[in-house]
């Protein structure tokens, strides 16, 4: 999944992460941060699957794959992409 355009702030990530400094084990900081990413990962994960049923929304309620890719500042081909997993997403619910 892309995110293209799209650039997290370095000193909200440096600050997202912060809390691992007070761990001076470094077993432990690697744990913590472990733990952490898995967690992250997940909704990432997750965050991409919401992006790709409101893709889908949008075509259900008309819009084209041409102007759903406009929207979203990407190609048209990306945004039938996207659709096309929101709608096997939405099936499976």
């Amino acid at each position: 999944m892309t995110t293209t355009g799209y650039e997290a702030e370095p000193t909200d990530v440096a600050a997202e992460i912060a809390w691992l400094e007070e761990f001076t084990d470094p077993l432990e900081r690697y744990t913590r941060a472990t733990d952490a990413q898995a967690h992250h990962e997940a909704v990432a994960a997750a965050l991409g699957r919401e992006r790709e049923k409101a893709a889908a929304q949008m075509h259900t309620e008309g819009a084209s794959f041409a102007a759903i890719g406009r929207m979203i500042g990407m190609t048209r081909a990306w945004a039938q992409k996207l659709v096309e997993r929101g709608q096997k997403l939405e099936e499976a619910e």
